[in-house]
């Protein structure tokens, strides 16, 4: 299938329907506020780059939310530069609409949380690129910061 602004459109439209559903506190909590697409396209734009031209992209968006990364890529891309797309969303809210929003393109969305993840050695990525959620930490558990620090350690 190839790519259309309106696939954006639809991801946006989808993106304000979800987050019209979370009250503002909820979605603080997890730490989903989604990038702009304009943003995100300009992102996409510095990464091609340094994309070389005959590279194929093996993407991951390590918290995807809707998909505007994804969105960007294939905006700036095209779908035949990229070989495969990963993606991790750990609130169904957003993944199983997501995953109905993506189910014509390459797109691997993995309703897991991407920190809890072990990235096989056959997962390889040559462009990783993502808008991290922004959860403070009175918001994590005694468990989940140890579990982070371990695996940063």
């Amino acid at each position: 299938m190839m790519f259309e602004i309106t696939q954006e459109n639809s991801r946006f439209k989808l993106q304000q329907e979800l987050d019209s559903q979370k009250t503002q506190s909820y979605r603080n909590k997890l730490g989903q506020f989604s990038t702009p697409f304009a943003l995100a396209r300009d992102i996409a734009e510095e990464a091609s780059r340094v994309i070389t031209t005959n590279e194929k992209i093996s993407f991951l968006d390590p918290a995807i939310g809707t998909g505007v990364f994804y969105s960007a890529i294939l905006d700036v891309f095209g779908e035949g530069k990229i070989n495969s797309s990963t993606g991790y969303e750990v609130d169904p809210h957003y993944s199983r609409p997501t995953i109905d929003l993506w189910k014509d393109y390459n797109l691997n969305l993995r309703e897991h949380d991407f920190t809890k993840d072990a990235i096989t050695t056959s997962d390889k990525f040559n462009l990783i690129i993502a808008n991290p959620p922004y959860v403070r930490h009175h918001h994590l558990g005694s468990e989940a910061k140890y579990r982070l620090k371990e695996s940063i350690q």
